[in-house]
């Protein structure tokens, strides 16, 4: 990792509503995705994940497990490589939004899916449940 196009970000499982994840509404993008950025120079993805997890939500969470990555076609960098994670919220009440306009909501894994912009993130709804 650690090209200009690698991504990390992480599927939060609530601290408080046990079975249920965090799905965050970017308004700028105008879309519903999981919170995810850029790997910066000098980190490793599971650091970029917890990062952008408080950026973009408020929490802070602990990575249970890696879970498989996914790439994409970025129109302005090429191809994309996103490492995802799977973390738990230590506590919930610190959710906010790092942007005016941005939502953030704690589903059941089916109700995410239904509401995830991109076909490619939908696999991640299923994992959790098994």
């Amino acid at each position: 990792m650690n090209n200009k196009s690698d991504r990390a970000g992480c599927v939060i499982l609530s601290a408080q509503n046990k079975g249920k994840i965090v799905l965050l509404y970017r308004s700028r993008e105008n879309d519903w995705t999981f919170p995810k950025g850029h790997v910066e120079k000098d980190e490793d993805p599971e650091y970029t994940a917890i990062r952008e997890s408080k950026e973009e939500t408020g929490l802070d969470v602990k990575v249970i497990k890696e879970l498989p990555e996914y790439f994409y076609i970025s129109p302005s960098e090429g191809e994309t490589r996103v490492k995802m994670f799977l973390a738990l919220s230590e506590d919930d009440s610190n959710l906010k939004t790092e942007f005016p306009g941005d939502k953030i909501e704690i589903l059941f894994p089916d109700e995410a899916k239904e509401k995830i912009t991109y076909d490619n993130l939908k696999m991640y709804c299923d994992l959790i449940k098994e």
